[in-house]
């Protein structure tokens, strides 16, 4: 299933380039914004070169401090962009399931005909979400919590340790649990017009327990090349890439987020060869005989 769900985004590939596209005419506001504000303080300071041939960390705590950079501003404008490009990909959700699940190329008043005939819907799945992200919360809370005692009151000093690690390790494996519950919510919603998201929300949870195995399995195997993919694009940065070398060190990171971007649509595409195995569309009905 994985390696369908590949050939499913390779050969709808253009709905990744739109993602893509969007997400980098987003960046650009917020980098120019970041760019004019240290280029003011850098370009008639003696200490730029500490940043430009290297990373100097005391240079750039002191290049904050300046009263001309505002870290605060600077993270509210990647903030709101951040944001933005979260509401168009919750938008653009329903075109992309809906293309996968054609696997056909849809023309744009198709693709947006779904995104916005689903938008909503998946607005509400998304409350429900931050609803059922709350026990986690909490659970991460009394969690650390424990450790912290037991690593201060426990004789064995590495118990805190242990006891922290593997429970965030279970918070991990429940957080998936979670993603997947929605992302076959939203995939159910998609193959069968649902428009009631509760019990559309209900159906998911059975077919999400009954197979978590299986689901969890595809979800990890393409997670891990999308951590394998940063860890090498990070061997290569530190490796081959000059510190000044502004346009390498631009491309590489630009390959990373279109590799995370790719191996997101990848795990939709899975998803949703995986619910069509197990539901396979009804034919269309055929012409009565005359």
């Amino acid at each position: 299933m994985v390696v369908a769900g590949a050939r499913l985004v390779w050969r709808r590939q253009r709905v990744l380039w739109w993602v893509y596209g969007v997400n980098l005419l987003l960046a650009l506001p917020a980098a120019l914004r970041a760019s004019m504000s240290f280029g003011g303080v850098l370009n008639s300071s003696l200490a730029a070169e500490r940043l430009v041939k290297g990373f100097d960390l005391t240079a750039f705590i002191e290049l904050l401090a300046q009263p001309e950079v505002s870290p605060a501003q600077l993270l509210m404008g990647s903030f709101v962009f951040s944001f933005l490009f979260f509401v168009f990909f919750l938008f653009a959700t329903g075109g992309v399931l809906e293309a996968y699940r054609r696997d056909q190329s849809l023309g744009a008043g198709e693709f947006f005909a779904a995104c916005g005939g689903f938008f909503w819907r998946f607005v509400r799945l998304l409350l429900f979400l931050l609803i059922a992200l709350v026990p986690v919360g909490i659970l991460a809370g009394l969690l650390s919590r424990v450790s912290g005692r037991l690593a201060s009151d426990s004789p064995r000093e590495m118990l805190g340790f242990w006891v922290e690690l593997g429970g965030f390790l279970l918070l991990w494996v429940l957080l998936v649990a979670i993603r997947l519950w929605f992302d076959l919510a939203q995939v159910r919603a998609v193959a069968e017009g649902e428009r009631a998201m509760r019990r559309t929300l209900w159906r998911a949870l059975k077919l999400t327990a009954a197979n978590f195995g299986s689901l969890f399995w595809l979800y990890l195997r393409i997670t891990l090349v999308a951590w394998a993919g940063l860890a090498l694009a990070a061997w290569v940065w530190v490796k081959f890439v000059p510190a000044e070398s502004v346009g390498l060190s631009f491309l590489l990171g630009q390959a990373v987020v279109l590799l995370w971007l790719a191996t997101r649509v990848w795990q939709r595409a899975s998803e949703t060869l995986w619910y069509q195995r197990r539901f396979p569309p009804a034919p269309p009905a055929s012409a009565p005989s005359a």
